[in-house]
C-alpha cells in the first residue's frame, strides 16, 4: 500500500472515530437515565482516544488532518433510549468491521497493532452498549413539554462557536511542532469541550436538541506561530464578548449563571494564549540577536 492510499485509510479511521463521538455526545445531551449517559460519555472519551492516535499516524507519515466526519455513519435519531443504544451497537459494529477489513490490507506493523488494540476497544464497546440494552426500557429522550426556543436557539449557537474552536485547537496541537504550544492547544481543547457539554446538556433541560451538525472550519494555511496565537486570541476575545452579551439580555437565571461561567474561563484561555505570545516573542528576539 502507497504512503498516501495509508494516510487516506487513517483519515477515513479519523473521520469514522470523529462521528462516534458526535453521535455518543449528542446522546449524552438527551439521555435522563444517569447510568446510561455516564457511560456513554465514557466511550465517547475513550473514542476521542482513537481519534488521537490515528490522527497522530497521519502526521507521522507525512500527511495532514482535516477532522472530516463520516456524515453517513452519524445516527442523530431519539424516538426511545433503545433506539439510540441499538444505534450505538451499530456504529461499534461499522468501526469493527472496517478496521478488521484494513488489517488484511495494511503492511505497517505499527499500523496493524494500533488497528489491533482499537479493535479491542470497539468489541467491548459493542458488549457495554448491548448490556445497558437488556437494562433500559422503552424510556423517551429528555423531553418538555415547552420549549423555550430563543434560549435554545442562543445556545446551540454557542454550542457550535465552541464546536468549531475544538476543531481549531485539535488541529493546531497534531501539527504545531512547538511542544509548548500543542500542550496549550490540547489543555484549551478538552475545557471548551466541558463547555459544549454544560452547553447541550442546558439545551436538553430546556427540551431543545443540540445541533451538532458538521463545522467547517476556514483554512489558515501559513501562519507563523506567532500569528496563530493572535489569530486563537481574538477568537477567545470575541467569544468571551458573545457570552457577556448573552448574558445580559437572558431572562433565565440557570442560564445566565452558565454564560457568566465560561465567559470567565473564556477569558483564562485569552490569557494563558497572552502569556505564551509573550514568551514566543521574547524567543524570537533572542534568537535574533
Amino acid at each position: 500500500m502507497k504512503r498516501s492510499e495509508l494516510i487516506g485509510l487513517l483519515l477515513h479511521n479519523v473521520a469514522l472515530e470523529h462521528s462516534a463521538i458526535i453521535q455518543y455526545i449528542y446522546q449524552a445531551f438527551l439521555i435522563k437515565d444517569e447510568k446510561v449517559r455516564s457511560e456513554i460519555e465514557k466511550i465517547a472519551r475513550e473514542e476521542m482516544r482513537h481519534m488521537k492516535w490515528f490522527a497522530q499516524k497521519v502526521v507521522q507519515l507525512g500527511g495532514e488532518v482535516d477532522l472530516k466526519r463520516a456524515e453517513d455513519a452519524i445516527d442523530f435519531s431519539r424516538e426511545s433510549l433503545k433506539s439510540m443504544i441499538e444505534a450505538d451497537i451499530s456504529a461499534e459494529d461499522l468501526a469493527i468491521e472496517t478496521y478488521s477489513k484494513q488489517i488484511e490490507l495494511v503492511k505497517e506493523d505499527s499500523v496493524k497493532r494500533l488497528l489491533e488494540r482499537v479493535i479491542k476497544d470497539e468489541m467491548s464497546h459493542k458488549e457495554e452498549f448491548k448490556g445497558l440494552l437488556e437494562e433500559v426500557t422503552e424510556e423517551k429522550a429528555k423531553e418538555n413539554t415547552e420549549t423555550d426556543e430563543e434560549t435554545v436557539k442562543v445556545l446551540n449557537e454557542l454550542l457550535r462557536e465552541e464546536y468549531a474552536i475544538i476543531l481549531r485547537y485539535l488541529k493546531a496541537f497534531f501539527h504545531s511542532k512547538n511542544c509548548e504550544y500543542k500542550d496549550l492547544m490540547l489543555d484549551l481543547a478538552i475545557e471548551s469541550m466541558v463547555h459544549m457539554g454544560d452547553l447541550g446538556e442546558k439545551i436538553g433541560e430546556l427540551g431543545g436538541v443540540p445541533d451538532l451538525s458538521k463545522v467547517d472550519l476556514p483554512k489558515e494555511e501559513g501562519l507563523s506561530l506567532p500569528d496563530q496565537v493572535k489569530e486563537d486570541i481574538l477568537k477567545e476575545v470575541a467569544s468571551r464578548e458573545r457570552y457577556i452579551k448573552e448574558g445580559e439580555v437572558s431572562k433565565r437565571e440557570d442560564v445566565r449563571k452558565l454564560l457568566e461561567k465560561i465567559k470567565h474561563q473564556e477569558e483564562y484561555h485569552r490569557r494563558r494564549l497572552s502569556e505564551f505570545l509573550e514568551r514566543v516573542h521574547r524567543f524570537t528576539v533572542g534568537d535574533l540577536r
